[in-house]
């Protein structure tokens, strides 16, 4: 669902966020940082009624971490849901570090034979910042329901459902829509001869060091034994997480996660200039599989660049957020999933006393 065009006012300066994040490396003080700022924080967000967890952390240090309300053991596995749309994107630049892929070169380029003749004109580019015009599955109610008994076939996906006729011409409006990552997915498994759950493994889960992440499959649709949480006020549906393939069907911890954020900060998964492209925001914060943002909460004259990713499936809601200049790392995994964590571009909504807080730390 879009939820990224309010970001429109606060992006006038994508030229100058561009430039911020080409700078990667950030120093430590030798002595403790202090995380009192960030207690607090964390304290009003759990009187706010808030059920979940909270990290926090800069380069090798975790200054927070908080089971709050009914969350449970922090070391629990959940659905990364819409992360793995970043993930995507990762392997995405990784193909184009290697000169295998191109941009602004369209689908038919790689997929000549693409069932939608009129999609072999989407551009790589256009597909990762939803701006496709491709079909979107959400049109079907059921579609990613347990229920359905649709499986876990990616390809079968992006030549079936996702080929249908367009929505609109490719580059004319944004739309979010999972189609568009799941014919990423195929044609990054149709380039390598192996599964989108073998690149993740090989390209992203081992060399960050996730040791509990991997991929959902038509064997574990869903894992009791995962986070699950609230929808509408009731337990949330019975869906086939495997549907969602390279837009959605990833899970770990949030040791997992935060072991992805310092990996793509650290420059572990991609060249830096292969980095600094895909966190080019455009007029509305949309970059390649992230927003990218100024944020002023903590100093609105001296704002800091953040890289937003959020996952959203059901009763699970995620907020990722990353300041590469100085190694900030703000996670938030919310069991309720009526809350709206969309709001922290503008220094509003339950993540932002947290960021100010975190990027205040000394």
């Amino acid at each position: 669902m879009s939820v990224f065009s309010r970001y429109r006012r606060a992006l006038q300066l994508p030229g100058l966020l561009t430039a911020l994040l080409l700078s990667a490396s950030f120093c430590l003080p030798a002595s403790a940082i202090d995380n009192s700022g960030l207690e607090k924080a964390a304290s009003a967000l759990a009187q706010s009624g808030f059920q979940g967890a909270v990290l926090a952390a800069r380069g090798d240090q975790v200054l927070l971490q908080k089971s709050l309300g009914q969350f449970g053991e922090l070391n629990q596995t959940f659905r990364f849901a819409s992360i793995t749309k970043q993930m995507t994107a990762i392997l995405v630049m990784q193909e184009v570090d290697a000169g295998k892929l191109k941009l602004d070169a369209s689908l038919g380029s790689y997929w000549p034979d693409y069932p939608n003749a009129d999609a072999r004109a989407i551009t790589l580019r256009q597909l990762l910042t939803h701006y496709s015009g491709l079909y979107n599955e959400n049109a079907i109610p059921d579609f990613h329901m347990t229920s359905a008994a649709r499986g876990d076939n990616m390809q079968e996906f992006a030549t079936g459902v996702c080929a249908q006729p367009l929505k609109a011409s490719p580059g004319s409006n944004f739309d979010y829509n999972n189609c568009d990552y799941m014919v990423l997915g195929a044609l990054l498994e149709r380039m390598n001869k192996q599964s989108f759950a073998q690149l993740l493994k090989k390209r992203i889960f081992q060399p960050a060091g996730m040791k509990q992440s991997g991929l959902y499959n038509a064997a574990m649709p869903d894992n009791r034994s995962h986070v699950h949480g609230i929808l509408n006020g009731q337990p949330e549906p019975d869906v086939n997480f495997a549907s969602y393939g390279a837009a959605g069907s990833s899970y770990g911890t949030l040791q997992d996660l935060l072991a992805m954020n310092r990996a793509f900060i650290q420059g572990k998964l991609m060249s830096a200039a292969a980095r600094s492209e895909m966190l080019k925001p455009n007029a509305t914060g949309g970059a390649l599989g992230v927003w990218v943002y100024p944020f002023g909460g903590a100093d609105a004259a001296k704002p800091t660049v953040i890289v937003e990713r959020q996952g959203w499936i059901a009763g699970i809601r995620i907020l990722n957020l990353v300041d590469t200049a100085s190694g900030n790392v703000l996670i938030l995994v919310s069991t309720n999933g009526d809350l709206d964590l969309t709001q922290t571009w503008a220094n509003q909504g339950p993540a932002a006393a947290l960021l100010s807080a975190l990027i205040k730390a000394k």
